[in-house]
């Protein structure tokens, strides 16, 4: 009896010793890394109702984000990644918990409704010797960002995640790849509230003469109304839910959505010593379903945006143009409206960043320079943004900023949005600690519909940011 307890004790010690002999072999197999990100900034903006009757001219916030991007790496040819959000506030900023958002989270210090631990992003890669296979939920990045943008920057505030299998295969400095997306999908009958988008392009990237240019084709097919895409937090034109709905601007409740269309995009970079120089287009064609109930319309819609850069000793001199086309009139059977247009594309600290005049509202970090088209009718946007940023030293910088932004067609009212001046002090603690400090201040234009003698409204931002 004694060799038979003494046997029945062995046996399942055997068993663990082997089953964690074989677990930590697998372990020491797969190896993991993570970087990640931490930003705050305080900020105090005053007089944003122009004037106009609504929600106070005044917001002051401490705002916070933490993002963790774990990189598991399973052999030489499969790892998985991924971004997660730590905290996020759904009713005050772009809100990570929502499939597909094009927001990164965020948090509100204070705020009572904060969410937990959010996954935004997951993704497999596997590298073979025919080409890289991604499969996922992924970030989608593409030229100067003007359509799509991975957002992976400490201050970007908004990015590009889909749903995607991707095929990419490279050949010295060309890249062909070939790619199916599904944007949303909100019902299993049929193809019901669907977007399904089929991409090919081409990029080539020498670092050698330093050249960088890409072509890129997608076929764009979304089905369904869209009207939540466009009211839900899943969209590029996000509306504070606790706006009544006569506050609503004329592009979230009636603007053209593209529904069977193409989309070209091309972009172009070069670098010569100190000088740079690029730019990106994007037509969209096709048919695009309106909300005046007169059934599809025929789509053509123009993105640009133009880069140029010169650096000299400390002094660094930029000059960014976009434009996205407009549409007078919503009602009729011909859009021209270029909504696609990404988010992270708004200048300035207060045109780009806040709604302004009647649009004003407690939402934070929604505003854009397409919000403010007249009665059924898309503005699209037109703004220079000059700069200088000076390196004092390596700890250093300061710089200032010009926005000067216009309606990209006469869509009500003035096509002058305003003029904001910004200015920037910048001071880098440690290698990956950054402190700053911004200020701005908006010359209204009349097509903002400000009121008579309305005060200009100007903004106080402080930061701080690690990365790691």
């Amino acid at each position: 009896m004694k060799d038979v307890k003494r046997n029945s004790i062995f046996r399942p010690a055997t068993a663990c010793a082997l089953a964690l002999s074989l677990i930590s072999g697998s372990a020491f197999a797969v190896s993991m890394n993570f970087s990640g990100q931490v930003r705050a900034e305080a900020s105090s903006y005053q007089n944003l109702n122009l004037g106009l009757p609504g929600p106070s001219g005044a917001k002051n916030f401490i705002a916070g984000r933490a993002l963790l991007f774990p990189n598991l790496v399973i052999d030489d040819h499969f790892s998985l990644k991924s971004q997660w959000s730590l905290l996020t506030s759904p009713k005050y900023t772009p809100n990570a918990t929502q499939g597909l958002g094009t927001g990164q989270g965020g948090w509100v210090f204070g705020d009572p409704n904060t969410a937990y631990l959010a996954l935004s992003r997951a993704w497999l890669e596997w590298t073979s010797d025919v080409g890289v296979f991604r499969l996922g939920r992924m970030p989608v990045a593409w030229g100067y960002g003007l359509v799509y943008d991975a957002g992976l920057g400490v201050w970007d505030d908004f990015q590009t995640t889909f749903d995607r299998l991707e095929y990419r295969l490279h050949l010295g400095y060309v890249v062909g790849a070939l790619a199916y997306s599904k944007g949303r999908k909100l019902s299993s009958l049929g193809n019901d509230n669907d977007q399904e988008f089929y991409v090919a392009y081409l990029q080539y990237n020498n670092p050698e003469m330093e050249v960088e240019a890409g072509f890129m084709f997608e076929k764009q097919q979304r089905s369904g109304s869209q009207t939540g895409a466009l009211m839900g937090s899943g969209s590029p034109y996000y509306l504070d839910p606790t706006i009544p709905a006569a506050g609503l601007p004329q592009m979230a409740s009636k603007t053209s959505w593209p529904s069977s269309n193409n989309l070209v995009d091309v972009y172009f970079k070069k670098t010569s010593g100190a000088f740079s120089i690029g730019g990106e287009l994007a037509w969209l064609s096709g048919t695009a379903t309106d909300f005046a109930n007169d059934g599809k319309d025929n789509l053509s819609a123009i993105g640009l945006t133009l880069n140029t850069s010169y650096e000299f000793s400390k002094v660094k001199a930029f000059l960014e143009f976009v434009y996205a086309s407009g549409d007078t009139n919503l009602n009729d059977s011909q859009n021209s409206a270029f909504t696609v247009l990404h988010r992270n594309r708004r200048p300035g600290l207060i045109l780009g960043r806040e709604l302004l005049g009647a649009f004003n509202s407690s939402a934070i970090g929604q505003g854009s320079t397409l919000w403010y088209g007249g009665n059924d009718a898309f503005s699209g946007t037109m703004y220079f943004r000059p700069g200088v940023r000076i390196d004092w030293t390596s700890d250093w910088a300061s710089g200032i900023e010009l926005i000067i932004a216009r309606k990209a067609v006469a869509a009500g009212g003035s096509e002058n949005l305003g003029v904001e001046i910004d200015l920037g002090a910048d001071h880098a603690v440690y290698k990956n600690f950054g402190l700053g400090m911004h200020l701005g201040y908006l010359i209204a234009g009349a097509g903002l519909g400000a009121g008579n003698n309305a005060p200009g409204p100007y903004a106080l931002r402080a930061t701080a940011s690690v990365s790691f």
